[in-house]
């Protein structure tokens, strides 16, 4: 099937199918009326005719009728012989009955009788004309001129056979004169649609030879003088314009290829200098990381060594502050020395095993200091008092609550400071920061969250206007939102709400890691080699090693360790990678060169903890990698999985809140006042633990006993075991 669209014909095709078109309708319109017309007519004709020859018939016939001579008017029928389009002809009497008939067909039925068309003839009418079977019939009275007697009647049946001859000559002549002029239409159509096409294609031509050629100074010259001169003018007017912009172009180009090859060399030179700096940078990165872990390795490791050691329990509440206060900073060292991510600028999740509960309890230590010296009310209420055994981003979850919480202390000069957390789904957790601060300007809070942005009250007390920004974004990283409501002069609430994970099952929860140690099984003799070129990090790292049961022997170098390796070969060594004379990766190929890692293990314990580096120690040939400052745990988990041994906790060594729960059951008998036991009842029932604080002061007037009760009570509080607290405020009421 053809599809005929006009839209897509060209010009010249439009313009011959347009003169063709309309020439033919009116050539069909004109044919059409004079065909019309000339049938019309030829009817006309033909019914006059045949009335014509009736008259005659009928005039012929008077004698023969009035004399009853049927063989004459038989005779006068047979003229119409020569009338081939006659079929019938019948002549009938006054009474209708049949006188004499003409049949062309011999075997045509003739009537006996006139018609019942007869009825049709009234007084006024002398004939009656009537079409049947494409045929034409005509009856006629047969009058005696004389008296005007009715003689009888003329029955004439005639065929259309020449009606039709002539319609087919008719619509023979219109398709010849139609032919022909049509043809005649399309040759001057033809050369009639140049007058339009010409100047069109002239111009188009133009136009293709100034697009290929890029040349805009040919320009067409015309002599007509109507809407196509104003065309072609307007035309060579663009060219004109064009070819003005073009040499501005050019020229402009000419220069910018000038002053880009000046910037190129500009540039080049900018980015040798970037390349230049951001080596440095990384060398600078690289030095400071180990620099600044170094001395954190000697602080954090001892302290968790002084953690084994005898001490109070108030000695013991704040080495745990610089413990965990020293981890937060070292998490923080971590994340400004990545070079991953200072390069890519983005932070990634970094996520492990860890316990809500027991990062609660840190932060509320951290902070009950600082409340404690505004002379504001500390509260800090967790859902569970039991371990919550979570996996996430310890570290991005401990910075965002010590931003949260450190601004809440910052703006609060009177009143309180809330931290609270609830679980709102199974594993959904929302943490909840409010205070009785100076509050938010309304205008402020759209933009609390940009960068170096701060209200009137964050101007007057100082500060970056990064803290927030920075907040929002390890939110986001935790695929949640950080939300606020604050009102002037009353204070404000930050809350959010995360998703942690449940930690996995092989995790093994300890509440007081830094302060449990572990020793071989007895019976277990194995060897150890510590070599790091500086004394304090081989001391420190000796020291744990000697206690938990190993026999340790330290080396300055790698030169020195392949020797005393060479001389006799430990069960497992301990390398640090940055010393003189000969480093970690050099020492360690000239182990695995004659050691497999089957025959020695060999733990890489480096302050260049970058975590594109870690994989490189091990395809190096290290068996693990420990980054300095390391915790206790993390020589504990070495030794366990690459000598695949089992350590055992050392029985005396239980932490402070072990030794709370067990002298529950040895509790002092002591006659408390009723008041005073519901307080503290009421206080242990809704976790008030800074109420129950308090509340301890006033058992000192109770003598030694109220003492030691308040010493137990103090060791719960500060594990935040409601439960044990309640248990123990019970056990004392109901003696």
């Amino acid at each position: 099937m053809i599809n005929f669209s006009f839209k897509k014909l060209s010009i010249k095709s439009k313009l011959i199918v347009t003169i063709m078109g309309i020439s033919t309708l009116m050539l069909l319109s004109s044919l059409s009326i004079f065909m019309s017309s000339e049938l019309i007519s030829l009817k006309k004709t033909m019914l006059e005719d045949l009335s014509t020859l009736a008259d005659l018939v009928g005039k012929n016939s008077e004698g023969a009728i009035m004399f009853l001579d049927n063989k004459v008017a038989g005779e006068n029928l047979l003229a119409l012989k020569a009338k081939p389009h006659i079929i019938s002809t019948y002549l009938f009497n006054n009474a209708g009955q049949l006188f004499a008939h003409y049949n062309r067909d011999a075997n045509t039925l003739s009537l006996t009788k006139l018609p019942h068309n007869t009825k049709l003839l009234t007084d006024s009418q002398t004939e009656v004309q009537f079409y049947l079977n494409d045929q034409i019939h005509l009856i006629k009275r047969i009058i005696f001129e004389q008296d005007k007697t009715l003689l009888g009647f003329i029955y004439i049946q005639s065929d259309r056979d020449i009606y039709w001859q002539r319609v087919s000559e008719y619509i023979y002549t219109i398709i010849i004169m139609l032919s022909f002029a049509l043809l005649l239409t399309l040759a001057l159509a033809y050369r009639a649609q140049k007058i339009f096409t010409a100047p069109i294609l002239k111009l188009l031509t133009s136009m293709q030879f100034v697009s290929s050629s890029q040349n805009y100074s040919v320009t067409l010259k015309t002599d007509h003088n109507d809407e196509f001169g104003e065309l072609i003018n307007g035309y060579n007017d663009m060219l004109r314009q064009l070819d003005e912009q073009h040499q501005l172009t050019k020229n402009y180009q000419q220069d910018l290829e000038k002053r880009v090859a000046e910037r190129t060399v500009q540039l080049k030179t900018a980015r040798d200098e970037a390349l230049s700096a951001s080596r440095t940078k990384s060398i600078f990165l690289a030095n400071m990381s180990h620099e600044i872990r170094t001395p954190m390795n000697a602080i954090l490791g001892y302290a968790q060594l002084l953690q084994q050691s005898d001490l109070d329990k108030e000695q013991r509440r704040k080495l745990s502050i610089i413990d965990n206060s020293g981890s937060h900073l070292l998490s923080l060292i971590n994340d400004i020395l990545e070079l991953s991510k200072i390069e890519a600028g983005s932070l990634e999740l970094s996520t492990s095993d860890f316990d809500l509960v027991e990062l609660v309890q840190s932060i509320e230590n951290m902070f009950k200091i600082r409340c404690d010296q505004k002379k504001i009310h500390w509260e800090v209420f967790c859902f569970s008092n039991h371990p919550i055994l979570v996996k996430g981003d310890q570290g991005k979850l401990r910075q965002i609550l010590i931003n949260l919480i450190g601004n809440a202390c910052k703006f609060t000069d009177q009143g309180e400071v809330l931290f609270k957390i609830e679980q709102i789904d199974d594993n959904q957790y929302k943490f909840t920061v409010k205070d009785t601060g100076s509050g938010i300007e309304e205008e402020a809070l759209s933009r609390i969250f940009d960068a170096f942005h701060q209200g009137r009250q964050g101007e007057l007390k100082g500060g970056t206007g990064l803290g927030l920004n920075i907040t929002q974004r390890h939110i986001q990283l935790l695929s949640g939102e950080l939300q606020v409501k604050s009102t002037i002069n009353q204070g404000s609430e930050f809350f959010f709400s995360i998703e942690l994970l449940p930690a996995s099952k092989s995790f093994i929860f300890s509440q007081a890691t830094s302060s449990s140690m572990y020793t071989l099984k007895a019976g277990t003799q194995l060897s150890a080699l510590v070599v790091d070129d500086v004394k304090d990090n081989t001391d420190l790292l000796s020291s744990i090693l000697t206690r938990i049961g190993f026999n340790v022997s330290t080396a300055e170098n790698g030169q020195v360790a392949l020797d005393k390796i060479a001389e006799k070969c430990p069960d497992i060594v301990f390398m640090d990678i940055r010393m003189p004379v000969m480093n970690g990766i050099e020492a360690i190929g000239h182990i695995r060169q004659k050691y497999s890692s089957q025959q020695l293990k060999c733990i890489a314990v480096s302050a260049s903890g970058l975590k594109h580096n870690v994989q490189y120690f091990i395809d190096e040939g290290y068996d693990l990698f420990i980054s300095k400052p390391f915790r206790f745990d993390a020589i504990f988990n070495a030794i366990t999985e690459t000598l695949n041994v089992e350590l055992q906790a050392l029985e005396d060594n239980k932490s402070p809140i072990e030794e709370a729960k067990l002298s529950i059951t040895k509790q002092t008998p002591l006659k408390l006042d009723k008041q005073f036991i519901q307080e503290l009842r009421q206080a242990a029932e809704y976790g008030q633990l800074t109420e129950l604080s308090k509340l301890l002061t006033g058992l000192s007037t109770y003598g030694e006993a109220g003492q030691i009760i308040a010493s137990h009570l103090e060791l719960l509080i500060s594990s935040a075991d409601l439960d044990g607290i309640l248990d123990y405020v019970e056990n004392m009421i109901n003696e």
